[in-house]
């Protein structure tokens, strides 16, 4: 899809224009970009009228998906946000590219098409209060690592799987939390403990673990790449933590994901590589096609 896009990175800073396709347009509202919000906060809701914005409910969702995930592929978008439309999935992001809403990456040599939303699209959301979102739902902006970015675009395709079968049980999925979120809880609990004697911050570092839901594994904290909290079919909260294993993998590592409970997905390539460490009876967790 890399191919279709008829924006190149001078255009999106230059050119004003709002979207001009000739399919249908969807309902817009107005919006007044807040001059000001705090990035880390999902509750910055005072925005102050600066720039003008024409923006449709479904690139509001667009957004508020790209913010929920970090970053996210843009044929994934467009199956699952778009039902497979191209010319509709193209003319949306087109017209979020132009607003500087949106970020586009595009990778080498297969010229796939990442998206992540700008700081002026990250105070968009939070004014437009997550477009719905929970209340606790952390929204990012800006690519990490350039190589990790397929990687953490597939995170999407994880929780479209795992939210497949939640919401077949008869559950709703109310917040989705990346292990970036869990980090940085960790580290400010941890970095508290820093003065204490060496014993004592191992004991602690466990009680830590455990007040974000998390386990230590052979000294180590787990975390997921991906936590859903839902309520489940009698109401009743719960939560499921996620993993996307890859051929990289070291038995190790695959090893104390599965102690710590995490329910392991890889696709149909990686599942194939990891074989021999699923053989192994310390992994007693089944690993689920992607």
């Amino acid at each position: 899809m890399g191919r279709d896009f008829n924006i190149d990175d001078e255009r999106e800073r230059d050119s004003p224009r709002s979207d001009q396709a000739d399919s249908p347009r969807p309902r817009s509202t107005r919006f007044q970009e807040p001059e000001s919000s705090d990035p880390r906060s999902p509750k910055s809701r005072n925005p102050i009228p600066e720039r003008s914005y024409e923006v449709s409910q479904s690139q509001a969702k667009t957004m508020a998906d790209v913010g929920t995930f970090r970053t996210i592929a843009l044929s994934d978008l467009t199956h699952v946000h778009y039902g497979g439309n191209e010319k509709q999935a193209l003319a949306e992001v087109n017209n979020l590219l132009r607003h500087k809403l949106l970020r586009r990456s595009v990778s080498q040599p297969d010229r796939a098409v990442y998206l992540t939303l700008t700081p002026e699209g990250h105070r968009f959301l939070l004014a437009r209060n997550g477009q719905g979102a929970h209340e606790n739902q952390v929204f990012y902006h800006g690519f990490v690592k350039t190589r990790e970015t397929e990687h953490d675009a597939a995170i999407y395709q994880l929780y479209q799987k795992e939210a497949e079968n939640i919401i077949a049980s008869g559950g709703k999925v109310t917040r989705v939390i990346l292990d970036f979120e869990l980090k940085k809880s960790l580290n400010r609990k941890l970095a508290r403990l820093s003065s204490l004697p060496e014993g004592e911050q191992k004991e602690r570092k466990s009680e830590v673990a455990k007040e974000d839901g998390l386990t230590v594994v052979k000294g180590r904290i787990q975390i997921p790449d991906l936590r859903l909290e839902y309520e489940d079919r009698d109401h009743n909260p719960a939560k499921v933590d996620l993993e996307l294993a890859t051929g990289h993998y070291r038995h190790g590592s695959l090893a104390a994901k599965s102690s710590a409970g995490f329910k392991i997905y890889a696709s149909a390539s990686d599942a194939v590589r990891l074989r021999p460490a699923m053989a192994d009876p310390e992994i007693m967790q089944e690993i689920f096609s992607l």
